[in-house]
């Protein structure tokens, strides 16, 4: 099962979450990660995001049967910040492979 996670808490706790957060998927961007996962692994993980969390603090979880049912995209904005942003199409999750 293809998963997405993100995590809003305290800025003093980001650590901790993305300690335990990378052990199960991968580092996308800032409190973002994703991969695939068994389901005995994603209930392992959501088992450990339960005692992690405090009053306040949210965990979002996005799932899909697969990585290949997942539309990607990036916006991104120009330096100089005028125009609209430009959109950008990431395949990245859909293999088996990053390229270094």
């Amino acid at each position: 099962m293809y998963v997405l996670m993100t995590y809003d808490v305290e800025a003093r706790r980001t650590e901790k979450f993305k300690k335990l957060l990378r052990k199960y998927l991968g580092h996308a961007q800032y409190s973002v990660f994703s991969g695939d996962l068994s389901e005995a692994k994603l209930i392992e993980l959501r088992r450990s995001i339960s005692r992690l969390l405090k009053p306040g603090e949210r965990v979002m979880e996005v799932t899909a049967a697969n990585r290949n049912n997942v539309k990607v995209v990036h916006f991104v904005k120009s330096e100089s910040g005028k125009g609209e942003a430009k959109r950008f199409a990431d395949h990245s999750h859909s293999s088996d492979y990053a390229i270094l």
